[in-house]
């Protein structure tokens, strides 16, 4: 796991609520705090789809919203003068793209003992972190997989030029 402070924060939440920089993750659950607390449950409905949407999603593996289907209803909540007191963002690699990694990974743990792969979005006190992590159902010694996901990590802000400080 690694902690990263977000230097430029104006030019984080521009690229996190109206570029795309994040739009194919999937969003777990949001929680935005202005007036008053704000939450959304990211997890996917499949009985809510017709039979071939829902087709759709198996085969992709989602299991939650892909943030920009989510990103309108988070901007329109925030937009306004005053900044939100807080807002969390749980964003994940897909069941698929999770298993690609363990594939690149070659590990020998089975990629159903492997939930997710995470980075949490956190707003609080003016300040903005972005923290990694991995999600098993079981204590895994290896952490080529978390080593893996956190130079993932790092890669993806850098060639994004994303700012931030590790901490």
């Amino acid at each position: 796991m690694i902690a990263l402070k977000i230097t430029d924060v104006k030019d984080f939440m521009n690229r996190l609520l109206v570029g795309d920089t994040f739009d194919y993750f999937e969003a777990s659950e949001v929680s935005i705090t202005t007036f008053s607390t704000f939450s959304i449950d990211g997890r996917l409905r499949k009985d809510f789809f017709d039979t071939d949407a829902r087709e759709i999603l198996e085969q992709s593996g989602r299991s939650c919203s892909l943030w920009k289907d989510l990103k309108p209803f988070c901007y329109s909540v925030i937009r306004g003068k005053r900044t939100p007191l807080t807002f969390k963002l749980i964003l994940q690699l897909s069941r698929r793209q999770t298993q690609s990694a363990l594939k690149k990974l070659n590990l020998s743990v089975s990629p159903d003992l492997i939930s997710r792969l995470f980075l949490n979005v956190q707003y609080k006190n003016r300040e903005l972190l972005c923290t990694t992590g991995v999600a098993t159902q079981i204590f895994i010694p290896d952490k080529s997989l978390e080593q893996y996901w956190d130079s993932t990590i790092l890669s993806y802000f850098q060639t994004r030029k994303i700012l931030f400080e590790e901490l």
